[in-house]
This record gives C-alpha cells, structure tokens and sequence, in this order.
C-alpha cells in the first residue's frame, strides 16, 4: 500500500469513531452534533480565520520567545491549540491563498505562480478559475453568514470579485498589496523612503492609491477614500464591526480576517513605531512595528468575540499565507526555520498556526502531527454540520479527530509543492527539494542545478544535505512526486520575474 493510499484509507477507517461520513476526496464530511448549546439555530459555531501576509514561523512569540513579542496572539495559543508543523499550499502569497480557500492544491487548477503585477494581471485574465469553490461557498451552503475582510489576491475582473465567490461582505485589496496610508501623514515611516511610491501617491496635497491597490467595499467596488488611518488599524475595525453585528443574528458567520501586515510596503505609524526604541535596524523596528499592529488586530478581535457572549461557540484560527520575505537582507531568522518565503526550505512553507474552540480543543495542547492550510475549508465544514462538494477532488483533510486523539496516524503523510521548476515534498521526516525541469541541460537553469535532501527529525533546520548517502530515498521521493502530477496541471500563467538572494547563506535565484 503506498503512502497516498494509507492516508486514504485512515481518512475512510475515521466512520467508525462517528467523525466522518466519508473520506474528504470521496464525499460529504460531517462531526457528531455539539453537545453545548448555543445561540445559533442548529448549534453551528461562528469561524474566524485570521491570516497574516508574510509573518514568518520564527515572528510568533510562541513560536519564538526571543525574538518578537506578539502578546495577543500568544495568549490566544494559550487557549487553544498550537500546530507546529502546519504548512501553506505555497511558499508565495497567491497561490497558498488559492490553495486554503479551495481545501486543494493550486495545481488542480493552474495557480502555481502569482498573477501580478495588477496591469498583467487584470489584462489577462488571471485568477482563480472560476470552477473552484471557495470556503466562502460552502459555508454559505452550510447556512453562514461570509464576510472577507482584507486582502484577496485572487484575480481584479468582476468574475473574481469576492462577492462572486463565496462572500456576502468585502471591503479590502485585489491585489497583492496597498499602501498602509498616506506616506505624507506626520509620524509615518516607510522603509525604504520611497517604496511607498510603488503603490500610492500624494499629489497636490491629496494621497491617491494607484488604480489596482485601492481599498473597495461592497459588491459595487466602492472606493474607501480616508487614508488617514492606517489601514491594519481600519481592517481591525471593519473585523470588529462584522463579529459586533453578525453576533446579534441567529444564523452563524465567517469571517476571513485577511491582513496584509507585514507584507510591503514596509510602513507603520509613529504609535507602533514607538514601542520598539531598542531596535536600531530600521527595517527591523518598522517589522516589529507592523506586526506589533497585527497582534494588536488579534487581541480587539478577540475581545470583540468575547464581548459578543458567543466565545464559547465561536472557532479562531490565526495563522499566516507563507513565511517572512528574507529577499529583504536581514528582515528574517534562520532559527528554527531556514529561509522564507519564495523558497522551498522550512521557513519557506512552514507557518505558525493556532486554532481556539473551547470545549471542543485542549486550551494550551500542541499537535505536531503535519497539517497544511488546505486542511481549513474541510474542518471548517465539518465542524459546521455541511458537506464538502462530491464532484471534486479536496486535498485538505478534517483534522479535528486527529488533533482530538481520535484517530490514528496524522493528517499527511505527504506534502507536495511544486513552483515549475521548482519542487519539494516532505513525507514523513524526509524533505526533498530540487530542480526538476525535463527541458533543463545541466548548468544552463537560472534555477541553478541541486538536489537537496534533509532528515527535519534530526536536522529540522536543513543544515544538510544527505542526497548523496540517500540515493534510494531520493529516487522514492521522486517517484511520489511523479504520480502525485498525474491528475495536476502546469501553470495557467508564467513567473512575472525570478529573485536572486542569499538565504541564510546559500544564494538561490527563484520564480515568484
């Protein structure tokens, strides 16, 4: 039985404990009815999914206690359960965030690279195709009330809108990312002074953000024309107000809390900036200032949970869309997790994630069993009472009776990412990652020509490589990645650019 094989039939054997109608790629996914009672009409719990954009494994508190405080979203690990080996669909922004709205891989349908910039973008057509159901569909066939708040990154034309796909409510970016406010604003920094430039500008004293990086709300695409506030704090309200008002109904919400910090550009006002005098790097402090604001965004977020008399019915996920941008020299640690986003190394896919349901999870556990965003949209459904479509394939799985001890074995024995030529896969402790381009002659890839294999039980920092003495892991590693391709596509769309850098040590030039 091969190990694709043993992760299904664990999925088909989870019946017997009453968790599951059926394996998740084979049909409907259900949990037992709660046993507490609550305010919503058929016990459905509220869902908040809190993502961060580009906030690496090591930028957490409770992953890391030495590097940068994050308070709220420590004490929200504290009462819920941390993963410490979940992964992003992705190592990049769009294609991971394909991959959690969807619950499989982004080449099931083409997503592989991100289809920016917005000019490339929106002439040609690129986003997520328009067969794919979001998380946002199917909880609103479960009975949920949908809002997105923050970033899309999913396509600009009216076919992708989130109103189209899957959400009652918008206000946020299309795009990759935005100005966090009017650069000219007394007290702001930028690093570097003039990045902002890229995304907005201030002319005649009036700051305009450009075409495809404007802030819209509502079906109708209207535009948000304060830029006075500076916009982590303006998404936190607009997540405050969505928890305040759909708390008072009785049918249950979702809400996808999609910020864009700590993503570029590198911007933060004079209150975050503040708090940070020790750190004398300024991109550094102004990282710490972004995602001081995030955390900030977490704890009113939470409080407004608490305030609404549904915390106890209510799931919290916070985690991130791929790791820290270490293009960025120095922005990054490589401890634990070496590298960041854009590459293939731990730090590059692993994230921070963390997940509250009191009652229902152990408040402080820890589960090390390996996980992927996929997973969300399934164990979102099944702890909604819904069902997943039956006319597709889902990679994600319900982790839930994983996490609760109530089955065996873990949610993937294997885990797959592929930005051609590019390709990676963990299976079990083994971690393969190399080039591999049939069209390649050796020498001649900007890619470079490596094969790099680690043993994350005994090297979880991929300090090095054992390809050379594992020559017949390899080649199984390889083996599942060929038939892992037979039912996946090549990308819908090219890299816009490559990005040469030294991660952590090594130089690597690498598609976007």
């Amino acid at each position: 039985m091969t190990i694709f094989q043993k992760t299904r039939a664990c999925m088909a054997a989870l019946a017997a404990f009453g968790l599951l109608a059926s394996a998740p790629a084979q049909g409907p996914a259900t949990v037992a009815p709660s046993a507490q009672a609550s305010t919503k009409v058929a016990k459905q719990p509220n869902i908040v999914l809190i993502l961060a954009d580009d906030l690496g494994y090591a930028d957490v508190g409770a992953y890391k206690a030495d590097r940068y405080q994050t308070p709220n979203i420590d004490k929200l690990a504290k009462q819920g359960v941390r993963f410490t080996a979940a992964y992003a669909a992705a190592p990049v922004c769009a294609p991971s965030r394909a991959g959690l709205l969807t619950g499989r891989y982004p080449q099931r349908f083409g997503f592989e690279f991100n289809q920016g910039p917005g000019n490339r973008e929106l002439k040609e057509g690129y986003g997520l195709d328009a067969k794919e159901l979001t998380i946002g569909n199917v909880l609103q066939t479960a009975g949920y009330k949908t809002g997105l708040v923050g970033k899309w990154h999913m396509g600009i034309a009216d076919q992708f809108y989130p109103t189209n796909r899957g959400f009652d409510e918008f206000v946020g970016l299309l795009t990759a990312e935005t100005s966090y406010g009017d650069p000219a604003q007394p007290g702001v920094r930028v690093w570097p002074k003039d990045r902002a430039a890229a995304v907005a500008a201030t002319k005649d004293g009036v700051f305009h953000r450009w075409p495809h990086a404007k802030i819209l709300d509502g079906p109708n695409r209207t535009p948000i024309t304060d830029a006075n506030e500076y916009l982590t704090d303006y998404l936190t309200n607009r997540n405050v107000e969505f928890i305040e008002r759909n708390a008072q109904s009785d049918k249950p919400y979702f809400l996808y809390a999609a910020y864009t910090a700590p993503h570029s550009p590198h911007m933060v006002v004079q209150k975050y900036y503040d708090r940070f005098p020790e750190i004398k790097d300024e991109l550094q402090r102004i990282n710490a200032a972004m995602i001081a604001s995030l955390d900030d965004g977490v704890g009113r977020i939470m409080a407004a949970v608490e305030a609404s008399g549904e915390a106890d019915n209510t799931i919290v996920v916070f985690t991130s869309d791929n790791g820290c941008g270490d293009y960025l020299s120095g922005l990054c640690s490589c401890d634990p997790m070496r590298g960041g986003k854009l590459t293939h190394y731990e730090g590059g896919a692993r994230v921070p994630m963390i997940m509250r349901w009191p009652g229902k999870l152990t408040a402080g556990a820890l589960y090390s069993g390996t996980t992927s965003l996929m997973d969300l949209l399934p164990t979102a459904v099944a702890a909604s009472g819904g069902h997943l479509p039956a006319d597709r394939t889902y990679d994600g799985v319900n982790f839930l009776p994983f996490v609760a001890g109530k089955a065996t074995g873990q949610p993937h024995d294997v885990l797959i990412w592929r930005r051609a030529p590019l390709v990676s896969i963990r299976a079990g402790d083994w971690k393969l990652w190399e080039v591999s381009d049939k069209t390649r002659m050796a020498g001649q890839s900007p890619y470079g020509d490596y094969t790099l294999l680690f043993n994350l039980k005994d090297d979880e920092n991929e300090t090095t490589n054992v390809a050379k003495q594992n020559a017949a892991k390899v080649n199984e590693l390889r083996a599942l990645i060929k038939d892992w391709e037979k039912d996946k596509k090549p990308a819908a769309w090219p890299t816009a650019r490559d990005v040469t850098w030294n991660v952590c040590g090594v130089v690597f030039t690498v598609p976007i």
